[in-house]
């Protein structure tokens, strides 16, 4: 996929005029994955997460229900429970503060340019977001208009965790990253009776971030790319999504038509 189709894409999603809602993007090696998945599961227990529940909570305006808790692992301050940062759009200074406690995780991380949050998001059994809606198109400090895209890979899942983008439905299976198109209109839904476990993170969608997700470079340590044409993934089916909650955006549709891939906040 090319730098313009893949803007065209996420644009056109976030407009809710067909485009790009979802796409299945590597595959994780068995052993690897197995391994992160313990460390994760390890780090679900040890840190301090924040409470999404709270009314001072950056993404309560979600109106979750259940038991969604967050780890917050990229920020200045090193504490997991620190959601301060997350969505400043900013990809400076922060840094995963425990690599040495979680080193495959650490090393995961660190394939990422221009990252600007990596979360571990749990949502327990019966637990939900409702619909709403954020900006995957965004106003850079330079005034530019550029993409931010947003990545989700499950560690653990049941069938009944889901996930609608426009009224799609759609399983995401563990061990593979996915790119979320968060300009769609978005809900969570856990209908199983296990926790499900994502890590998600957002990217600055610049020139590294490009070449090292969707360019030519060798597969990662950790996975393979998976092919183009099986890249869009299986809905389950397709629902109403009725009335939703949006954060305000900083760039118009026809202004939308000018984004381009931006430089690192």
């Amino acid at each position: 996929m090319t730098p313009r189709e893949l803007l065209d894409g996420l644009r056109d999603g976030n407009f809710h005029v067909g485009g790009i809602r979802c796409l299945r993007l590597m595959r994780l090696h068995d052993q690897y994955f197995a391994a992160l998945q313990g460390e994760v599961a390890n780090l679900s227990e040890r840190e301090r997460p924040s409470d999404i529940q709270k009314d001072d909570h950056i993404t309560n305006w979600t109106r979750p229900r259940g038991e969604v808790l967050q780890f917050s692992l990229l920020n200045l301050s090193g504490r997991t429970s620190d959601f301060s940062g997350d969505h400043d759009l900013s990809s400076f200074g922060k840094r995963f503060h425990l690599g040495a406690d979680y080193p495959m995780l650490a090393r995961f991380i660190s394939t990422f340019p221009d990252i600007t949050n990596f979360r571990l998001n749990t949502i327990g059994p019966t637990a939900r977001l409702a619909p709403h809606e954020e900006n995957s198109i965004i106003r850079t400090k330079t005034g530019s208009i550029g993409a931010c895209v947003r990545y989700h890979l499950p560690i653990l899942t049941n069938p009944g965790a889901e996930l609608t983008l426009d009224g799609q439905v759609f399983h995401m299976e563990a061990g593979i990253v996915y790119l979320v198109n968060h300009g769609c209109v978005h809900a969570v839904q856990n209908g199983g009776s296990e926790r499900r476990l994502h890590l998600v993170w957002d990217q600055l969608l610049t020139c590294p971030a490009y070449e090292a997700v969707f360019g030519d470079k060798p597969d990662p340590f950790w996975g393979t790319r998976i092919r183009e044409e099986e890249q869009i993934p299986s809905v389950l089916r397709v629902v109403r999504m009725g009335a939703h909650v949006r954060l305000p955006s900083c760039v118009d549709q026809v202004a939308a038509e000018q984004v381009d891939l931006c430089d690192p906040q």
